[in-house]
Formats: structure tokens, sequence, C-alpha cells
């Protein structure tokens, strides 16, 4: 059980990769599109892990879907985070902790490449923790993507907090995880050791509520 990655939610991908540059002083690169949800993204591996910037593909509709709510965003924040492991033996961990989940569900895209990567992804639902409560994800036979993307910099930090905070750590113990959940308001930011030094990315108002 290991933290996959940080999904860090942007209105505008090309703007996103501008201030993905600026901020790292390392290019992130162009993932792909999330065909049906109406998002596309780019990644930069941060070592043990790796951040997604996830925005709006404007080649697809965008009702209904992730593509719509990012695209009214006024500034980038953090939205959740995800956890790689054996989704069954994670279903059932959390299902005796009381929390139903729904999946495993297939899922794909291509990258510029035009190498097609195939994974499996389980969500938690009627979580009352939003983003602060992880997804987790099975990368099958395919690489992960903190091994195949440029280095923007070395993972340090997670910080969660929610209202119920005993909760959300309870659920996380009994998939194995030792992660700090604190009581307040919610948030979530991840600290980043960076060429250009240390970085905090944090969630936004508009995206502790998505």
């Amino acid at each position: 059980m290991r933290i996959d990655h940080f999904m860090y939610a942007v209105a505008s991908l090309d703007e996103g990769m501008e201030w993905a540059a600026d901020t790292f002083g390392v290019p992130a690169a162009y993932g792909g599109e999330h065909v049906g949800l109406g998002t596309r993204n780019a990644l930069l591996s941060l070592g043990s892990t790796y951040l997604e910037i996830i925005a709006p593909d404007p080649a697809q509709p965008q009702e209904g879907n992730a593509g719509a709510q990012f695209a009214d965003l006024t500034s980038g924040g953090m939205v959740t985070w995800a956890v790689e492991g054996d989704l069954n033996a994670i279903a059932l961990a959390l299902e005796s902790a009381g929390v139903s989940t729904q999946g495993p569900n297939r899922t794909q895209r291509r990258t510029e490449s035009g190498d097609l990567l195939v994974w499996d992804l389980l969500f938690p639902i009627v979580s009352p923790h939003g983003g602060r409560m992880p997804f987790f994800i099975d990368w099958l036979k395919c690489a992960n993507p903190k091994d195949t993307n440029p280095v923007g910099g070395e993972f340090r930090a997670l910080a969660i907090t929610t209202p119920d905070a005993d909760d959300l750590a309870g659920a996380l113990r009994a998939i194995d995880l030792d992660i700090a959940v604190s009581a307040g308001p919610p948030a979530l930011s991840v600290t980043i050791d960076s060429p250009r030094g240390e970085v905090v990315l944090a969630s936004t108002n508009e995206t502790s509520h998505m």
C-alpha cells in the first residue's frame, strides 16, 4: 500500500503546464486525454509518487463531468490523492471499516506517443471527507507514471484536515496507511522539495468542496 499520486486541478492545462515549469523549474510531460470524463492531464514525477495536473479537455463535451467542474476554477488547487494497492483487498478492508466502494472500474488513456495505458480504479462512495479520502488504483501491467515522467522534485509530506478527523484516520488505518489527519476545515496540502526550493501545493475553497 503506497501513495500513488496527487491530483492538482486547473482550468486550463496549457496555463497549468506553464505554472508547473515556473514553480518546479522542470516542464511537466503531457499525459493524454480521459475520454468520457472531459479531462486531460500533464505529469511530473515526485520520486516515490507523482503529480497529476488535470484540466478540462476542450476537445470533449463539458457537461456533468469532471472537466465541467474544473472549467469553473478561478485558481489551481489540490483536489484529491490516490493510493496504489490490491483493489479487492482494499474494498474488503474499507467495507469492514464502514466505507462502501465502487469498482474496480477499468480505465484507459492513450499517451502522446501512442501507447495505451490501462488501469483499474476503486472509489469510496458516500464519504463525508470528499477529496481528503483517497481513491485507489492498480496499474496492472503498465509502468507507473512516477517512473516515466520528468522529475519535478521529491515528495516530503501530506497534510490533511477534515471535520471528523478520527473517522478518516480510522478508515486509513484499516488499509494500513499511517497518515496523520487533523480536525479542522476541509483541506489538503502536499510539500515537495523541488529544484527551486520547497513547494507547498494546497487545496482552495473551491477544490476542497469537489
